[in-house]
């Protein structure tokens, strides 16, 4: 009988302690750690000459306390009846982590990428219409992914953000074109364009009085003027004279978890 009471007593602390390992922890009822702000906004897309109406791109951030961001977006380019969706993650540095995009255009779906930059070893993978497509290759340390949502393009010149210098700086880029001219279905192409710092500027918009840096790209099929501003280096403002276009921020609300 004795035996049989230390055998149960040792079966319930057994018992006891896996009880103890798998029980989850209690649920938090303060902020989430991991997320330091969250931020929504909207850019609103118009023409130079007469303001008229040609889209918008709705964007939500979330940035994270390791210091990295990730942002989501949806481009409704309605004067060329494009349609874009993008999910990307970068360090604390804006380097590219990840981006998964997908593609419409007047002549339908064009395809979805998935862009992982680890190191030096960028690698995408598309499928579209035309099938699956993979493509990897060394980039420098200094890698852009252009995904042409307006919001990221302020992540573009991220080099730039920790030791500001004048002049042209070039810019390593892998561009995703979502239309590419000879037919086929979404792909990135891998080449070098050309910044300059500006300077700093104070602009104001609908959303808002921001400081800014202005930049000029040049060097690309359309040369453009971006004024970035925020801890989160988003577009306030870009201009496309070439093509007479303008995206501006007409919403921005910043939140802290609670």
């Amino acid at each position: 009988m004795k035996l049989h009471a230390t055998y149960l007593l040792m079966s319930l602390a057994s018992a006891s302690a896996v009880l103890a390992q798998t029980s989850p922890p209690p649920e938090n009822t303060g902020a989430n750690v991991n997320i330091v702000r969250e931020v929504v906004g909207k850019l609103a897309f118009r023409a130079l000459a007469d303001g008229r109406d040609r889209g918008h791109e709705d964007f939500r951030l979330v940035a994270y306390a390791d210091g990295s961001r990730q942002i989501y977006i949806s481009k409704d380019f309605k004067a060329v009846n494009a349609q874009q969706t993008m999910i990307a993650r970068v360090d604390a540095r804006f380097r590219p982590l990840e981006t998964y995009a997908t593609y419409w255009t007047r002549d339908g779906f064009q395809g979805a990428i998935f862009v992982t930059v680890t190191g030096n070893q960028l690698h995408a993978s598309v499928n579209g219409p035309q099938g699956r497509r993979v493509h990897s290759q060394k980039v420098p340390d200094h890698i852009v992914v252009v995904h042409h949502g307006e919001t990221m393009n302020g992540w573009y010149m991220w080099p730039d953000f920790a030791a500001p210098t004048s002049g042209p700086q070039t810019m390593n880029n892998y561009n995703i074109n979502g239309a590419p001219r000879d037919g086929g279905q979404v792909k990135g192409v891998y080449h070098t364009g050309t910044y300059a710092r500006v300077g700093p500027e104070t602009i104001t918009t609908p959303a808002g009085t921001f400081d800014t840096v202005h930049y000029q790209l040049s060097g690309q099929v359309e040369p453009l003027d971006l004024w970035v501003g925020t801890e989160d280096k988003l577009l306030i403002r870009q201009t496309d004279t070439k093509n007479g276009r303008e995206y501006i921020l007409v919403e921005l609300k910043t939140a802290t978890p609670k």
